[in-house]
């Protein structure tokens, strides 16, 4: 029932988003590509549990007036220690949002996310909805913006593993994307910080993933 009533939620806010009276000139579309260089940070028993690798990606947005509607992913391979509690783990993630623009650099909006582990052992998938803000201020350069973008996900289910109680997702970088020119450029830190709750004889734990994020695309539109 709590499942259902956070997509009903989530519905209504994408159709209000959508259905935003918006200028028809404002329409564009931008995609772009990129590597995540990450660090992830597994906290168990006062134990931590380090993998690294190179996740790579990308998505793509279409504007339309005041509203964008985004896709994205990330995947790679995060190496362990090649122990049976740190192995390598295959990672995907696939996300979705939906987001109406208050003022300009300022957008909320709603964010779906899907992210799948796969090791030698078993497939956990993390299922996560919740709010998003980004915010694109003026640094005082021509083409060049800062960028903020912070993601509160509560609501969430788990296949394979113990249940998610808080999901933060934040990233802080710069935007160059030159005048008369569409290509665009992103260099960011990505944080994020899951918690997961005790299940059974398993202890609570927490996650974090970090690291730099560079990005190249084009922007038409804009």
């Amino acid at each position: 029932m709590r499942r259902a009533h956070c997509w009903s939620l989530m519905g209504v806010l994408a159709l209000g988003l959508v259905l935003t009276p918006t200028p028809v000139r404002a329409q564009g579309v931008n995609v772009a590509a990129g590597a995540f260089n990450t660090q992830r940070r597994i906290y168990y028993q006062s134990a931590v549990y380090e993998q690294t690798g190179a996740m790579v990606g990308g998505g793509g947005a279409l504007r339309l007036g005041r509203v964008r509607v985004g896709v994205g992913g990330w995947m790679g391979t995060l190496k362990g220690d090649g122990s049976a509690e740190n192995p390598d783990v295959k990672t995907r993630t696939t996300s979705a949002t939906v987001h109406v623009l208050l003022v300009p650099g300022v957008q909320v909006g709603a964010q779906y996310e899907v992210r799948r582990f796969e090791a030698d052992v078993a497939v956990t998938v993390w299922t996560m909805m919740g709010a998003n803000v980004r915010l694109e201020p003026g640094l005082g350069v021509s083409g060049l913006k800062g960028l903020i973008d912070v993601s509160l996900l509560p609501a969430s289910s788990v296949q394979g593993g113990p249940k998610l109680t808080m999901a933060v997702q934040t990233n802080v970088g710069v935007i160059f994307a030159p005048r008369r020119s569409p290509l665009t450029f992103r260099l960011g830190y990505r944080f994020e910080r899951f918690d997961l709750e005790s299940a059974g004889t398993a202890s609570a734990r927490y996650e974090q993933f970090q690291g730099l994020v560079v990005e190249a695309g084009l922007s038409l539109g804009r």
